[in-house]
């Protein structure tokens, strides 16, 4: 991954400071001149790990529901979808700029500009859109028309912010099983397949039954193999944060047993070892031992409460899906 680099102006006006003996990088600037005529100068630039106060500037990261709801409210993808990713997201962002009259390198910039904006913690560059050798060639004939896309792009993404935004329907149904479900599907070590052989993407959110469906598939692969995957999971008022699942799970585990021992097990642990609750205390904070074990054994509860729901809800919905049972 390429380093940071902040611009010296933006340091200066900014009343940051820099390490002592930080170099910068001299890079070229394009600009235009008053007729017109493309004008080139160096700039210094330094990297952020140069910069005392770097923290205060670096981008936050952004939660990828954030991101699709706030597609979601301006239209741009359809609410009520169980499974939507990054990449539809990403899709979207090309379809609206293209409905703008942007052509082939203007919707380029447009998606790589705004992926770079949204500040989603992953590998960006999984998801970045490649240049193809005919816009290659166009901006070497004619360089020009680099900065014109590039205006564009900005326009057509301010214009974007300015869509109107629609309030989120709840879903109200009372039907579907597993609507206080979702997964959260970061990435796998293998290439994880529904039962129609569509690929699971990367960095997407699954819910309602889709999400079980998931968790499904996910354990039949795990009975024989070890690989590891990388989730978030909520289910009614409880959510658990990314999560490494590398498991075996036994073939007759129900899927409620495995996630009430996989997700609870840290605390589980501690509750058993309240020795090992030190490495939890932050530096410099007074928190009695004691406090935090209730702490941790309040949690415990009320996870198990909730898994209690999900069991439940789980046995209602293989019941009635007598097909499924060999396979949960």
């Amino acid at each position: 991954m390429q380093p940071t680099l902040v611009f010296r102006r933006r340091i200066k006006n900014n009343g940051w400071s820099l390490r002592q003996h930080a170099k910068p990088e001299l890079l070229e600037v394009w600009t235009k001149s008053s007729d017109g005529k493309p004008v080139c100068f160096l700039q210094e630039f330094y990297n952020a790990w140069s910069i005392l106060d770097k923290d205060s500037f670096k981008p936050k990261n952004q939660e990828l529901l954030t991101i699709i709801e706030n597609l979601q409210a301006r239209g741009l993808i359809e609410n009520g979808t169980d499974i939507i990713s990054f990449q539809d997201c990403i899709d979207s962002i090309k379809k609206f700029a293209e409905s703008n009259g942007a052509d082939e390198l203007t919707s380029i910039l447009t998606v790589q500009t705004w992926i770079a904006e949204s500040k989603l913690k992953t590998k960006m560059s999984l998801f970045l859109p490649s240049y193809p050798d005919s816009v290659l060639t166009d901006i070497e004939k004619v360089p020009d028309k680099l900065f014109e896309s590039m205006n564009t792009a900005r326009a057509i993404l301010k214009r974007f912010l300015h869509e109107k935004v629609t309030p989120l329907a709840k879903n109200l149904s009372t039907d579907d099983y597993f609507r206080d479900l979702k997964i959260t599907y970061h990435g796998s070590e293998i290439s994880l397949q529904n039962e129609d052989e569509t690929v699971y993407p990367n960095e997407s959110i699954l819910t309602g039954v889709s999400a079980y469906e998931f968790l499904r598939l996910l354990k039949a692969k795990a009975e024989d193999a070890h690989f590891k995957t990388w989730l978030e999971l909520s289910y009614k008022d409880y959510s658990h944060g990314k999560f490494l699942l590398s498991d075996k799970i036994p073939k007759d585990e129900a899927i409620s047993n495995f996630l009430r021992s996989r997700l609870d097990k840290n605390r589980q642990h501690l509750l058993h070892n309240p020795q090992d609750l030190k490495q939890y205390i932050p530096t410099g904070k007074t928190i009695r031992a004691d406090d935090l074990l209730q702490q941790v054994k309040l949690e415990s509860t009320l996870f198990q409460a909730v898994i209690d729901d999900f069991e439940q809800e789980e046995n209602s919905y293989l019941s009635n899906h007598p097909e499924l049972c060999h396979l949960s």
